[in-house]
């Protein structure tokens, strides 16, 4: 029984030994559990705790035992558009194309951007997105394909842009440009009809001109066709006794044999071709179509007068150029002076008086950003002589 004792005794000792040791090593602070972090102790000030996790983005988690976990927010990025250009190229006429993608997760509005192309450095076009594609947004994963007016002789470098507003937020800018170098229509000489005028009496001539890489050689023989409100009135066979140095470097004027008198409003057209291919590598802009308006007016001393006119919305020209409205004022008396001025789809500032000759001459471009349908131009003319001029306005316009 003694023995029993002493063994009840010693196991006594052990097992408080055991919790003792148990105690303290879970109240130690390096060896708590997550369960232990929210216990009483910890959450005895809780309000701080609480401010103190929602100023570093903490959200609760509710643990199986029903206590509450904090672990930190994942902010999700805003959804924004990217424009890419991802290809420039030339169609089977050579003309330029520009591919344009929202490679984003949110629609592209397209009237906060504009496209730019440069040939060599050069800028040839620009316009407003929406305006080139004729929609307002470009959706997630979408691209379209703008054909431009441009057409590419010889090997070029090519590089387009889109200028992008301020008020455009996007996932990357870098992408907003690309350029290639392009190997367009064979060099040589490129023969265009530059312009068409009238002479005194009022009879069409027509400039030609060579916008090709290579000079045009002496003697070369064309056939010009030319059409009046629809009806062929001229053809026939020139010989250019002058060779058309490359790169516009001058004109020549041809006068048809027989006189192709204009008057009233008339829709005039010229085409020309060569007999050899080579002398002309590219057909494709080989015509010309203007509209003639012819006003004539009887001035009193000091009076004014005021036309008007209609403008179709101008087709870009293949090199890039803009169309043109001219005009001009023919009268009689060297001393006389007038002031034209023009108003349109944009305002033009009125010319200082002239005291000039007679023709008075005047021409500027026709954008074709600002000209999207028929525009209503109107010009007005003064005599500021005080005697009675009669004379002539002469409009030209696409």
């Amino acid at each position: 029984m003694f023995k029993g004792a002493i063994l009840f005794f010693a196991l006594s000792i052990l097992f408080l030994g055991f919790t003792s040791k148990t105690i303290s090593r879970l109240s130690s602070p390096l060896l708590t559990s997550p369960t232990e972090v929210l216990s009483e102790p910890l959450l005895a000030d809780t309000p701080k705790v609480e401010k103190e996790i929602e100023q570093i983005g903490i959200s609760e988690v509710i643990l199986d035992d029903g206590q509450k976990e904090k672990t930190v927010e994942e902010e999700e990025p805003l959804p924004l558009p990217d424009l890419a250009i991802t290809d420039i190229s030339l169609n089977s006429k050579k003309r330029v194309t520009v591919t344009i993608s929202n490679i984003g997760n949110s629609p592209l509005p397209m009237e906060l951007g504009s496209l730019k192309i440069f040939v060599e450095g050069q800028i040839k076009e620009s316009d407003r997105l929406d305006r080139l594609f004729n929609q307002s947004f470009l959706q997630p994963n979408e691209n379209i394909t703008f054909t431009s007016s441009l057409t590419i002789r010889g090997r070029r470098e090519v590089q387009a842009y889109v200028e992008t507003s301020q008020e455009m937020r996007e996932l990357n800018i870098e992408n907003n440009h690309l350029e290639n170098i392009l190997e367009g229509l064979p060099t040589g000489p490129d023969i265009i009809v530059q312009d068409l005028d009238l002479t005194e009496d009022f009879d069409l001539y027509v400039i030609l001109s060579n916008v090709g890489g290579i000079d045009l050689r002496k003697g070369v023989p064309f056939r010009v066709r030319v059409f009046v409100n629809g009806l062929k009135v001229s053809d026939f066979d020139h010989f250019i006794p002058e060779g058309l140095k490359a790169n516009f470097g001058n004109c020549y004027t041809i006068d048809p044999p027989h006189r192709i008198g204009i008057g009233g409003t008339a829709k005039v057209k010229v085409s020309i071709s060569p007999k050899l291919h080579s002398d002309d590598v590219y057909l494709g802009n080989n015509s010309l179509e203007r509209t003639f308006a012819i006003f004539p007016f009887q001035m009193t001393p000091q009076g004014i007068q005021e036309f008007s006119f209609f403008v179709p919305p101008p087709r870009a020209k293949e090199n890039g150029q803009n169309e043109k409205i001219k005009a001009e004022v023919r009268w009689e008396g060297e001393e006389s002076s007038f002031l034209i001025s023009f108003s349109g789809q944009e305002q033009v500032n009125s010319f200082q008086p002239i005291s000039d000759h007679s023709p008075l001459k005047v021409e500027f471009p026709v954008r074709l950003e600002e000209a999207q349908s028929e525009s209503q131009w109107k010009v007005s003319v003064a005599n500021l002589m005080g005697k009675k001029v009669e004379g002539y306005l002469i409009i030209q316009h696409p």
